[in-house]
């Protein structure tokens, strides 16, 4: 069983810690939450505050910070055991009506003292066999529903897990990072431009696949008829996994690395864009589909900074032929310092862009995807506009 942190704050009024006897009754809070405790209070003296931990005798425990303006953290730990608060339900399933209940009581309690209660209604677990917690892109705690891992291995490059969500079916995560989930096939159209109005057409282009090694990009992409499609993945893992248990979105594309019209090849892509360049091979389109910080690079040891996709961005549109367009993945909506920098790569390049917002399920975000492309004057006009 996981250990269930429940985090209870209150606000109080200015004047109240100085009556005589206010922080003896401010410790009964320990008392009516664990009901018997198993030893007196602890308390210890932190400036001008006081922290007290509480015992009980089921084993739960809980601290109290009362701090000398007036807010007053209460944080209670438990393990599932003890009848001060019940399971039920599912293994997983918490019932949210006791934290309501102790809320509620130590409102009444608090009576006249009380300005304000901050307290969070659902415990944050630890200790359970899956993790379900994930970081929005501007820092905030998200809970997936996640309530199996169905897939889970270190590659050279990264740790690669599938979890399983009731909402979003399976989820691919690398290195903990949300990668997409089987009920993101808005982001694979909008990328692609294929989502309703379509505003991309695949046919008979030679198209450059810049990672994708959940094969959902591939797999939209085959079924408009393009001429060739080149992917190029740096971990072969990723593929292995998702072609067993992504299915959904990718089809049977990745159970060959070769087809009549598309081949894998197993690479880092900036070689394979420099080798593009090189030999002066060009593509319609190049779909960056890379995630925003691809590989440690103090583990993988290459030399250049991953911090920024600019050259990455500049490889792929010295690669495009004439009219040809860069659609890229950005960031989520947050990220106002990474959007700010591909955007101002995306000018410093000399590049014009169109920037759409989509919210994609299984990031609970809103997602930013780019067709960029470099001018091409005709008649005065440029045709990508």
């Amino acid at each position: 069983m996981p250990a269930n942190t429940i985090m209870l704050g209150f606000r109080l009024k200015a004047d109240v810690l100085k009556q005589k006897g206010s922080f003896d009754t401010l410790k009964k809070i320990g008392e009516m939450s664990l009901e018997k405790l198993a030893a007196d209070p602890t308390v210890i003296k932190i400036g001008a505050d006081k922290l007290v931990i509480f015992v009980g005798q089921s084993g739960s425990h809980a601290t109290m910070r009362v701090y000398s303006h007036g807010l007053v953290t209460f944080d209670l730990q438990h393990f599932g055991t003890g009848k001060e608060f019940e399971w039920s339900g599912g293994q997983y399933e918490y019932i949210n009506t006791h934290i309501q209940e102790l809320e509620k009581k130590i409102k009444e309690f608090l009576k006249d003292w009380l300005l304000e209660s901050q307290c969070l209604l659902a415990p944050i677990r630890r200790g359970q066999p899956v993790w379900t917690y994930n970081l929005t892109s501007d820092e905030r705690l998200t809970e997936p529903d996640y309530d199996k891992v169905v897939f889970e291995k270190n590659s050279k490059w990264q740790n690669i897990r599938i979890m399983h969500s009731r909402e979003f079916g399976n989820v691919l995560l690398l290195d903990n990072e949300i990668m997409l989930g089987e009920s993101d096939i808005i982001y694979t159209q909008t990328l692609l431009g294929l989502a309703d109005p379509k505003r991309e057409d695949f046919t008979d282009k030679e198209v450059l696949i810049l990672g994708g090694g959940d094969g959902g990009i591939l797999h939209e992409l085959l079924k408009e008829d393009p001429k060739f499609v080149t992917m190029v993945e740096i971990d072969e893992e990723v593929i292995k996994a998702c072609r067993t248990h992504m299915r959904s979105i990718c089809g049977d594309c990745l159970d060959s690395f070769e087809g009549p019209n598309y081949k894998i090849i197993i690479a880092d892509c900036l070689e394979v864009l420099k080798g593009s360049l090189k030999k002066g091979k060009t593509y319609d389109f190049v779909i960056n589909d890379l995630t925003e910080f691809p590989v440690d690079k103090d583990n993988a040891g290459f030399d250049y900074d991953f911090e920024s996709t600019s050259l990455v961005t500049d490889l792929s549109l010295k690669v495009l032929a004439p009219g040809g367009k860069f659609l890229a993945r950005g960031d989520c909506f947050g990220a106002m310092a990474y959007t700010a920098r591909f955007e101002g790569d995306l000018l410093k390049l000399g590049a014009q862009f169109k920037r759409w917002e989509i919210h994609v399920p299984s990031f609970n975000e809103t997602y930013y995807i780019y067709e960029v492309w470099k001018p091409l004057i005709q008649n005065g006009l440029d045709p990508c506009v």
